[in-house]
């Protein structure tokens, strides 16, 4: 297939994720006989300085046309205007408990609470609960107005959804469950500011913050995004699994390309697997570096493409 895919560095540190990002679909292009047209534009401190705007109308119509939206980091005030203006109702970001493939949860935070774009939010994490028998939790908003959208929006997919359960947490019952079992939470759906808090929980619980990353479904676009620390410099020797799980994410979600999505996730589960660290994944000192793991990736990647055209060639 051919796609189009607009990369947004928005920092330095951004500036080399993405770079890590347009190696990787490099690979799987190569691997799978794909074309990807790879673009890249300005979005924050970087845009102010070229257009004079931190988000500009160009930028927009560029991620509006294209197939998909790598945002290098997202720590900049332009996200929410970006993620906003291509419709995209919310922001997932999935979690693992202690690395185990079967105690994995997820949390959706509404970027903002229209009813429409909360019903889309719903009526994913329902379809998501319906198909693996689980329950969706949500928190509602303080405000008292856009906590009846809420529930508005609520009911109105659980018509469509009647075999799925649907239960109302508070905060400290959010925080209490993510502390004593937070495989059970399955999706969590909630508004920003209870998503931020239940977010740094998790990424404690979750252990590795560098190899997480939201994926912003929207309907036509989607974004997604690695998971920066606000302390990280672009001195440092960055962990690319971050990244690399967010490619994973953009081939599935916004590319539709299963077979492929998988395909980068086995080559980070493999690599994992046969014992690589990078330096800060360890105390022992024998971490390896950025690149080196990017090209045992690679090497992941293109081993399946190798395999995947010897098999098509019988």
């Amino acid at each position: 297939m051919h796609a189009k895919i607009v990369l947004l560095p928005g920092s330095p540190v951004g500036e080399r994720l993405c770079g890590i990002a347009e190696e990787v679909l490099t690979d799987v292009s190569v691997a799978f006989g794909h074309t990807f047209s790879i673009v890249r534009d300005k979005i924050g401190e970087a845009a102010e300085r070229a257009y004079g705007v931190p988000l500009s109308e160009n930028t927009l119509r560029l991620c509006a046309q294209s197939n998909a939206v790598f945002l290098g980091d997202p720590n900049n005030d332009a996200e929410p205007f970006l993620l906003h203006a291509l419709g995209i109702p919310a922001k997932t970001r999935e979690f693992s408990v202690g690395g185990q493939e079967n105690a994995k949860f997820m949390i959706t935070r509404a970027v903002y609470q229209e009813k429409t774009a909360l019903r889309e939010i719903f009526h994913a994490a329902l379809q998501q609960a319906k198909d693996e028998g689980s329950t969706v939790f949500y928190i509602l908003p303080e405000s008292e107005t856009e906590s009846r959208i809420f529930v508005e929006a609520l009911n109105a997919e659980e018509e469509d959804a009647e075999t799925v359960k649907a239960e109302e947490l508070s905060p400290a019952e959010a925080i209490q469950r993510l502390l004593l079992s937070p495989s059970e939470i399955g999706n969590l759906v909630t508004p920003a500011y209870a998503g931020e808090m239940c977010l740094a929980l998790a990424t404690c619980l979750h252990g590795a913050p560098m190899l997480l990353h939201d994926a912003c479904v929207g309907k036509k676009v989607s974004v997604v995004e690695p998971f920066v620390p606000d302390h990280t410099k672009a001195s440092d020797d960055l962990n690319p699994l971050g990244a690399i799980a967010a490619v994973a994410s953009l081939l599935r979600y916004s590319l539709h390309l299963s077979q492929e999505a998988d395909c980068v996730s086995s080559a980070i589960r493999n690599v994992l697997d046969a014992g690589w660290r990078t330096q800060d994944m360890t105390s022992m000192g024998d971490g390896v570096s950025c690149y080196k793991m990017l090209q045992l990736i690679s090497d992941q990647i293109n081993l399946a493409g190798e395999l995947l055209q010897q098999h098509t060639a019988k």
